[in-house]
């Protein structure tokens, strides 16, 4: 007798068999026992998950010649002869039940044809005609039309199961008239356990780590991982290692994949390329490594969020002892990252010429983005500089960024213009006195503004003209600025300062004029007997000199009357005219470059 797949050879005889699919099991049994039987399933799921499995064993149960009415347990071929309906049915022959690849028969003349034309005919020799159509979603839109009234009302004794992996290209009338069933890819440790029910069997000497490494290798496909099995003893025979799998199957093993880790969290990039080095040296699958370390990283993730709820992640390919180890080098912000970045990185594999070097960067990159900060700590060093307080230390790699200090731009004095008045020279910052000379200290700057960025101007009044026309304050514009008043009042209670007026005016008059002539002396003190005490003995400073009067417009000045579509002399003359203009330009020493006419 010919050689027998495990897949073929191990299929499950009975519901009890399906594994990791209980919950749809269940239900069709209790609709078998109590009569409830709908006339069209419709199951779909991944590959390899017990679709089409399920559909045999329903049909051998709606048929089993051992009771008088449908059998929950149909024939399994174990204990006892099978009856010839169920034997049938198991080995793809009965005449009552036909099973249809609609990837083959995709058209309307297939489906009128095998369906339309034969449905009407009762069952040759069981209860039940069934019709199991595999892959449906393969039927052309005109077929699926023609289906469409056969399957809302078939004849009695009639059942249809029909089987997909793409469910969203069913059309929702097809869907609508069938009873939905969706099946779960099986969990890693139940294929384990058949992995190991099949090896005891067939007396396969094989090791726990390297049954639960075919297992993974399924990714919840019970068929690819009995595949898989196949493959592994082709290549090593009755006594299988984990290393056998892996040069068989072409993946990186457990071991593998944590020396990868393990380099990671030791910062160790040399160990990377090493690692990267012996997988393209032994022959393997470069983006199947990707995507094994890519559910390495999720694993440790979903352990560190949820440690205690071993549900979530029992189809990890180590214990939790060891996910515990090496997740406790990282952070959940560190897995992330991680993550992200090495998803990129299969991506990239895909079309990548070159994939060795695509996987050595990508490995190395997740190193360095070990050295970037999380945004909670970067805010903390923000608050801390805002408060005043020491700035926690850089990380070693990058370096401290120096603030600047702009320099006070000179004082020009234009030809043709009145001669400043002679200011004090600029005193040292370290040596002037804090008495005599107040400086302008550097304003904090408001939260948004990072602390690297920020420019520190320092500015001698003694360097500062005065000489400002007064502007009407109907003229000035307000702007409200919180952090600049609540950083003047940190600045008052720091120094230990009252907000209060002067009792001595020659400490604000004196900065802001500087070193006056003698003709500016003060000349009386015959106020002093009607002032305060406090203000008797303050100098008087005579000003006059110092900031000229602003020209007066006269009231109601007319201005010139401006035609509908002005030239630009005439507007030009318009503007200077103007006495708001007049006083800008005085105040800014400018002149009229261009004037141009609203059009509103």
């Amino acid at each position: 007798m010919s050689y027998q797949v495990i897949a073929r050879k191990w299929r499950p005889q009975t519901f009890e068999e399906v594994t990791g699919q209980e919950i749809i099991t269940h239900t069709l049994r209790n609709a078998i026992e109590h009569d409830r039987l709908h006339h069209a399933y419709l199951f779909s799921g991944a590959r390899g998950v017990g679709k089409t499995t399920t559909a045999r064993l329903l049909a051998k149960s709606l048929n089993c010649h051992k009771t008088n009415g449908p059998n929950l347990t149909p024939c399994s071929g174990i204990d006892e002869p099978m009856c010839p309906s169920c034997l049938e049915i198991s080995e793809g022959r009965s005449i009552d039940v036909l099973e249809i690849d609609a990837a083959s028969h995709t058209g309307i003349d297939d489906v009128r044809e095998t369906i339309i034309e034969s449905i009407n005919f009762n069952p040759a020799r069981d209860r039940f005609k069934v019709f199991i159509i595999d892959e449906v979603h393969q039927l052309s839109k005109p077929a699926f039309n023609a289906l469409l009234k056969t399957l809302e009302e078939p004849p009695a004794r009639v059942v249809f199961v029909m089987a997909t992996t793409e469910l969203h290209k069913v059309p929702d009338t097809i869907l609508s008239r069938c009873q939905e069933f969706q099946f779960r890819t099986i969990p890693l440790q139940k294929i384990f356990d058949r992995l190991r029910v099949i090896a005891d069997a067939e007396k396969i000497d094989i090791t726990d780590d390297a049954l639960r490494e075919i297992a993974r290798s399924g990714e919840g496909s019970m068929r690819d991982a009995q595949s898989n099995f196949d493959q592994v003893i082709s290549f090593s025979g009755h006594k299988i290692t984990p290393l056998d799998v892996g040069n068989a199957l072409g993946f990186a093993g457990v071991e593998v994949l944590t020396r990868v880790v393990k380099a990671l969290g030791d910062k160790l990039p040399k160990e990377m390329l090493a690692v990267v080095d012996d997988l393209v040296a032994r022959g393997h699958d470069l983006r199947n490594f990707c995507r094994d370390l890519l559910g390495l990283f999720r694993d440790m993730l979903v352990f560190k969020v949820a440690g205690n709820e071993e549900s979530l992640f029992d189809s990890a390919v180590i214990s939790a002892a060891e996910l515990k180890e090496l997740s406790d080098h990282f952070s959940e912000a560190d897995l992330l990252r991680f993550f992200n970045s090495l998803s990129d990185t299969e991506i990239r594999l895909k079309d990548a010429s070159h994939s060795r070097y695509v996987l050595e960067i990508g490995l190395v990159k997740l190193i360095e983005l070990r050295r970037v900060d999380a945004i909670e700590t970067l805010l903390k060093r923000l608050d801390s500089l805002e408060r005043g307080n020491s700035v926690p230390a850089a990380p070693p790699a990058e370096e401290e960024k120096k603030t600047p200090i702009i320099e006070p731009p000179a004082v020009i004095q234009r030809s043709g213009e009145p001669e400043e008045p002679e200011f004090a020279p600029p005193m040292d910052f370290e040596d002037e006195p804090p008495d005599e000379t107040p400086v302008f200290e550097p304003i904090e700057p408001p939260p948004e503004v990072p602390a690297a960025t920020r420019i520190e101007v320092r500015r001698d009044l003694n360097t500062m003209p005065v000489r400002l026309p007064p502007i009407p304050s109907e003229e000035l514009e307000h702007v409200d600025e919180p952090w600049l008043d609540n950083a003047y009042e940190l600045k008052i209670a720091r120094d230990g300062e009252e907000i209060g007026p002067f009792t001595d005016p020659s400490a604000l008059v004196g900065p802001l004029l500087g070193r006056l002539s003698e003709h500016q002396r003060p000349t009386s003190t015959s106020t002093a007997s009607t002032q305060p005490t406090a203000a008797a003995t303050a100098r008087a400073y005579d000003i006059r000199g110092i900031v000229p009067d602003a020209e007066v417009e006269p009231e109601n000045a007319e201005l010139p009357a401006l035609i509908a579509d002005p030239s630009e002399e005439e507007l030009v003359a318009y503007a200077n005219a103007h006495p708001t203009v007049k006083r800008a330009l005085k105040i800014f020493r400018g002149r009229i470059v261009k004037v141009e006419k609203n059009p509103g």
